[in-house]
């Protein structure tokens, strides 16, 4: 399902679990997206992101990390003024989901929306889809 559309994309992946960034990362490589740099926690997120040259198009976060969770994230984003587009990853269920939608919006970043692990190509490629035709 390699998309050309999706190929100049960068994407940032943050999440503490190493088999969820490997996941994440066969399905963007799928989908087409080769410019995936990969995070694991919070800290390791914000350090990525501050080397990356050029910064990413595409956040993709975890809301449950244990040295930095998803929301402070989101926040040290805003203050990087960050206006890539931002999807945040949770197996917490929809209550964390709709808790984190407010805080990405509220922090004025290009939140496309919440998707429930296990991510699915599906789910990725309607934000990432809503995320091109904004642009």
């Amino acid at each position: 399902m390699s998309n050309a559309k999706y190929q100049d994309l960068s994407v940032l992946i943050v999440d503490d679990d190493e088999f969820q960034v490997d996941f994440v990362s066969d399905l963007l490589n799928d989908m087409g997206i080769s410019r995936i740099t990969t995070a694991t926690g919070g800290k390791d997120g914000l350090r990525a992101f501050d080397k990356a040259d050029p910064k990413p198009d595409l956040l993709l976060c975890d809301i449950q990390m244990p040295d930095i969770d998803g929301f402070e994230f989101m926040k040290a984003m805003g203050e990087r003024k960050f206006f890539g587009g931002v999807i945040l990853m949770s197996g917490q269920g929809s209550r964390v989901l709709y808790s984190a939608s407010l805080v990405a919006q509220l922090s004025r970043q290009n939140f496309l929306g919440n998707i429930e692990k296990p991510v699915n190509k599906k789910d990725v490629a309607e934000k990432i889809d809503q995320m091109l035709q904004n642009q």
